[in-house]
């Protein structure tokens, strides 16, 4: 067996040249001067780039979408690598598609594979020693449109990716419906905006070449990219290419909790493993492995967690993506099960079944669970699908073998967002034994606000249940709270975990009103005005298809937004400036102000460099009288080149602002350089407020249409517990009405 080795990915941004060692081991730049003779090595150099973004949508069939992305090849070796068209001995191009989402990093797609021809040796990602088009000289790329790379002729099954050799001609004819035939296929559910709320995508490139795998430089083929999803059928850029990265490395970089690890496979290729483990609260804990083979070609039909014995495990589960067009592999998902003192998933072996659903070169399977015990570093084994030598590999990553908890705690009921500032709120905590037992009248509610701590004692509803209930804060207080329960072992175990040093937290509001809720469906009063002499905003369904950098699409699915000008082929604003203005709205408790914007001035999208022109974003207190800015977009920048973005205020802590019942808010978008492309949007525009009820002193305090003895307990619990007082208060010798009295008296009176 061969072991792993655990690697933090650093931050990478932009593109990055990354290279691999002669041998095909990780570690080495390409751009090292002392590696002797390299051979050919052909990278993946930029992907969705093509004289501007370029990832093409060819329509949906049966909840699925066809897509195709551009790819762009550099030769960063010191020979020239072989493109002799009609011929297994020219690349191959992969492409695959990613999805982050709440903490799952997975693939929702993969495509057949683009059979190249004929390199065109262009400059850009070297000194271009141009050839004639059956090599990619030293230093050249050559560059496939998307349109070029939809509609692959290759299956992968066809292919080891290790070794660079295929079948040709190949063996198998793809089917299906022409929109997505052999493209790169995604379920429409997967990348619709409005069922993946906080999701990332990205996607990556995988260039399979003959002889740059002869010269041990496979390692580095693949590259990926983030871009964004405004609809199913429209996308953009998010930063640059990632060169030499598999996909995986994108969840490490964005997640420092994840950990990443890579193995070799010797005679092989290369597998990459990511895991992460999250604290539910709730005395379990969820790990999930997203495992990629790069080019593997032998797979892997087993993997093996290793666990603490007995330990509780719960949601055990997996996921890999379809293949398609008539792909030879089946799809059958693999079964789970424990297995003495490890979890397990595995496929039908290869003796049983050689086209069984093994995880193959270019594509990620994920493995999940929740489980009752702490991470710990432990081996995982992998063992491989087809036959050969080693059987297996072992790799130390993250696994539930850390010591069980004492005790068990968990929210039947979910935790609160927001506590009543009045008090009162109440969570169900369940308490549960572990490897000990609760002490009776033990478990405490702790919590903090406005520099002030408490603690109460839970109260037991029985059946392992108990009730936290929370006394009255300030208006808008952010609470942090934690419970705690002594075991019978000595232990004392919190929820979170690592309280006091972590905490749930909540804030102390009654709830929230929509001041403003606008989708530009209907007219709600706002205005355009302005000098420019064409391109003013005007609201409806864009007209566009992005090809000057306009909306393609609204970017909150509702159909309409405002835009400039919005005539197919010409939304761009000339000769001025066009400003569009809100109604008036109450802004008197300090309310969030959201809305996405789009914006142009003549940038990469559109093929040129940007121009002077900014998009100004402005706020009023006195009903238009005066203005004061809000952002400025531009002149340059990442976000001057098209795509929706969604931007977020809370207007309290924007310098200026004042509480008023006359706020507007206004977007400015003006042409005043020559030659600019100015193109704007508008959309989803939100007002929202957070707000406080007063408890007051209404005789019938607690609202069930009587004055008894339950209005003064509800005034008490909005007090909230006396503190640091005995039971004899008033030092009478007796514990009586009076002792009450005394403590209601040393409250104050009801507010």
């Amino acid at each position: 067996m061969n072991r792993g080795h655990i690697c933090l990915v650093a931050a990478v941004t932009g593109i990055v040249a990354l290279g691999i060692a002669h041998g095909g081991l990780p570690g080495t730049s390409i751009a090292d001067a002392d590696r002797g003779l390299i051979g050919p090595d052909v990278v993946a150099f930029t992907i969705a780039q093509s004289g501007g973004f370029d990832m093409e949508y060819y329509g949906s069939s049966g909840g699925i979408g066809g897509y195709a992305i551009a790819t762009q090849s550099c030769n960063y070796g010191d020979m020239v690598s072989n493109w002799y068209s009609n011929t297994d001995d020219t690349p191959l191009i992969a492409q695959n598609a990613f999805r982050l989402k709440d903490g799952r990093f997975e693939q929702i797609g993969l495509s057949w594979l683009k059979h190249s021809f004929c390199a065109l040796s262009e400059s850009g990602c070297g000194n271009c020693q141009a050839t004639n088009c059956d090599t990619l000289g030293i230093g050249c790329a050559d560059t496939y449109w998307a349109g070029l790379n939809s509609g692959g002729t290759g299956p992968r099954s066809d292919v080891n990716a290790y070794t660079g050799e295929y079948t040709y001609p190949f063996t198998v004819t793809s089917s299906g419906p022409s929109s997505i035939r052999a493209n790169l296929q995604i379920h429409n559910v997967d990348v619709d905006p409005a069922q993946n709320s906080g999701a990332r995508y990205f996607i990556e490139g995988h260039y399979v070449t003959l002889d740059d795998a002869q010269w041990a430089n496979q390692m580095n083929n693949a590259s990926w990219r983030e871009i964004g999803f405004s609809s199913i059928s429209s996308t953009y850029a998010i930063g640059g290419t990632n060169v030499g990265d598999p996909a995986v490395r994108a969840w490490a970089e964005i997640d420092p909790s994840v950990v990443l690890t890579e193995v070799t496979v010797h005679g092989d290729g290369l597998l990459l493993i990511g895991a992460k483990a999250t604290d539910l609260g709730t005395g379990m804990w969820h790990y999930e492995y997203a495992i990629q083979n790069l080019n593997c070609h032998r797979s892997v039909g087993r993997v093996q967690v290793p666990m603490t014995p007995g330990i509780e495990l719960a949601n055990i589960d997996f996921h890999d993506v379809d293949y398609h067009s008539g792909e030879i592999f089946d799809g059958t998902d693999w079964s789970s099960a424990m297995q003495g003192k490890s979890i397990e998933w595995w496929t039908d072996d290869h003796g049983t079944d050689t086209l069984a659903n093994a995880l193959r070169w270019g594509s990620l399977y994920n493995f999940r669970f929740d489980a009752a015990v702490e991470p710990a570093e432990g081996a995982m084994t992998l063992t491989m699908f087809r036959p050969g030598s080693p059987d297996s590999v072992t790799l130390d990553t993250i696994v539930p073998m850390g010591t069980p908890p004492s005790l068990i705690i968990g929210y039947p009921d979910g935790l609160p967002s927001l506590v009543d500032p009045n008090g009162g709120t109440t969570v169900v905590v369940s308490i549960a034994s572990g490897a000990a037992d609760p002490v009776p009248g033990s478990a405490l509610l702790h919590w903090s606000a406005d520099s002030e701590d408490g603690s109460s004692s839970l109260q037991e509803l029985g059946n392992d249940e108990h009730l936290a209930v929370f006394p009255a804060f300030a208006c808008g207080a952010m609470v942090d709270w934690y419970i705690s329960v002594d075991g019978t072992d000595g232990s004392t175990v919190t929820s979170p975990a690592s309280a006091p040093d972590s905490t749930w937290s909540a804030t102390a509001w009654s709830g929230f009103e929509v001041i403003l809720d606008d989708n530009f469906e209907s007219d709600l009063g706002w205005s355009a005005s302005g000098d420019a002499s064409d391109g003013q905003w005007g609201r409806g369904v864009p007209a566009g298809g992005g090809d000057r950098c306009d909306p393609a699409t609204d970017a909150d699915g509702s159909g309409a937004c405002y835009v400039t000008d919005n005539a197919d082929g010409n939304s761009d604003v000339d000769g001025g400036t066009t400003i569009l203005t809100s109604p008036t709205m109450d802004a008197s408790n300090s309310p969030s102000l959201s809305y996405w914007r789009w914006y142009n001035n003549g940038g990469t999208c559109s093929g040129a460099d940007p121009m002077n022109d900014i998009f100004e974003v402005e706020f009023s207190l006195d009903d238009g009288q005066s203005w004061m800015n809000l952002e400025t977009v531009g002149p340059a920048g990442s976000e001057v080149s098209g795509n929706w973005y969604l931007m977020e205020f809370a207007l309290g802590d924007v310098p200026g602002f004042e509480p008023t019942d006359q706020f507007q808010v206004r977007f400015i978008a003006s042409d005043l350089d020559s030659g600019s492309v100015i193109e704007a949007g508008v959309d989803g525009v939100q007002l929202v407020a957070a707000y406080c009820d007063d408890l007051g002193c209404a005789a019938d305090v607690s609202g069930d249409g009587t004055v008894d003895v339950n209005d003064l307990l509800a005034v008490i619990a909005a007090w909230g517990p006396c503190k640091n007082c005995s039971e004899d208060v008033d030092d009478s010798g007796s514990v009586d009405v009076n002792d009450l009295l005394t403590v209601i008296a040393s409250w104050g009176p009801c507010p």
